[in-house]
């Protein structure tokens, strides 16, 4: 598991900090960059649940994680190779997205399985991927800089298909160490049983919004830093920052997780985001900056870790993976989806303002976290009133 993180973050590493960095190079403007971005999620929406559902009822989810991670590398060579036209660009996008943003939520509800069977340490694994994340933001920074932004979609290519070799390593391990003959054929899963569980989809509403004030962060914060003079080596190194602070978060989480309720943190994490986003709208400072990453651990981590574990202990066991698939369907790609363009417009024509609105998108999570909460604390005693009538 350690690999397949390491793999698929150091992707991201990339990713975040420089593909709109690299599509500034080739023209696009900000808002079409916003678009372009955007495009990567609208397809996840649709096959994250499909191509999840499935992985829960027929096909093997790490096969089918190292298969989609050879098509992203692919389809990340041919943004190389053809000509830099917009709308040929968003089609090419769509099709990355469809296939890359699904191997996260495969992965990781694989991940929390080991976890919950005391196999592995979730915030450790994730704690690895952080670690590729800054590594090849920082090291790309500097390749960059040295170089050329030409070398952007080499790196990611090479990222994903390290991460489709991890998956087929750790699918041959496991098939090693269990010997026994397969068990007969799972039955088809009932989606529908996650729709009794209110608490848990109000909690991924909440997490959607707290996601959502992210997106002009992810797609507009190099630009802009690039804007007011940092280099590509500087802009890398606020973003090793950030994810040294998501680091150490995640390294903790499971012992926080021990003795605070998830959706407690989910609240105290949309708050922290609120206040990060207030504090971005001055961020000329460097010392604003750094203080701006930090606060990354709060306003992301913490809420991501804490989703985590209340998808893990509530969600239904026979639809763990599509579950997985609709969080990341509903509360990554959807909001990233919908928003990312309207933030690339916001940051161009009013980017005194953008910051405030992401804050007031974060407090909406927790109001809805805070409703999540209490349908949870409402249920539980209900069932334990129940219970006592029994007795």
């Amino acid at each position: 598991m350690y690999l397949i993180f390491f793999g698929f973050f150091a992707a991201e590493g990339i990713i975040y900090p420089f593909w709109p960095t690299w599509l500034d190079s080739l023209g696009f403007s900000a808002s079409e960059i916003g678009l372009l971005i955007a495009a990567a999620y609208w397809p996840q929406v649709v096959t994250g649940v499909l191509i999840t559902y499935v992985a829960d009822w027929r096909v093997d989810q790490l096969r089918l994680a190292a298969v989609l991670s050879v098509t992203a590398a692919l389809c990340t060579l041919l943004f190389y190779f053809i000509p830099a036209h917009l709308w040929m660009f968003v089609c090419l996008s769509v099709l990355f997205g469809g296939v890359w943003m699904v191997v996260l939520p495969l992965s990781e509800s694989y991940l929390l399985k080991r976890d919950k069977l005391a196999l592995q340490n979730y915030g450790w694994v994730r704690a690895v991927g952080s670690s590729a994340f800054i590594l090849t933001s920082t090291l790309g920074g500097f390749l960059f800089a040295q170089y050329s932004q030409s070398w952007v979609p080499l790196v990611i290519a090479a990222s994903m298909l390290l991460t489709a070799v991890a998956c087929l390593r750790l699918k041959r391990q496991v098939a090693r160490a269990h010997l026994a003959p397969p068990g007969p054929a799972r039955k088809r899963p009932d989606w529908k049983a996650l729709l009794a569980h209110k608490s848990l989809l109000i909690a991924i509403a909440a997490a959607s919004f707290i996601q959502l004030s992210h997106t002009l962060y992810f797609s507009t914060a190099s630009i802009g830093w690039g804007v007011k003079g940092f280099s590509s080596s500087a802009i890398g190194m606020f973003w090793a920052v950030a994810v040294i602070a998501e680091i150490t978060w995640f390294a903790l989480s499971n012992k926080v997780l021990a003795f605070c309720a998830p959706l407690s943190l989910v609240m105290f994490s949309s708050v922290c985001a609120a206040l990060r986003w207030a504090l971005f709208s001055n961020s000329d400072a460097v010392s604003l900056i750094l203080l701006g990453q930090c606060l990354h651990a709060l306003s992301f981590a913490a809420y991501h870790a804490a989703i985590m574990r209340f998808i893990r202990d509530q969600a239904p066991q026979d639809i763990q993976v599509f579950t997985q698939g609709v969080y990341y369907s509903l509360a990554v790609a959807l909001p990233m989806g919908l928003a990312t363009p309207f933030a690339g417009y916001l940051y161009q024509t009013r980017p005194q303002w953008s910051y405030y609105v992401m804050a007031l998108f974060a407090l909406v999570g927790t109001v809805l976290a805070f409703i999540a909460h209490q349908k949870m604390r409402s249920s539980t005693h209900g069932s334990t009133n129940v219970y006592s009538r029994l007795l």
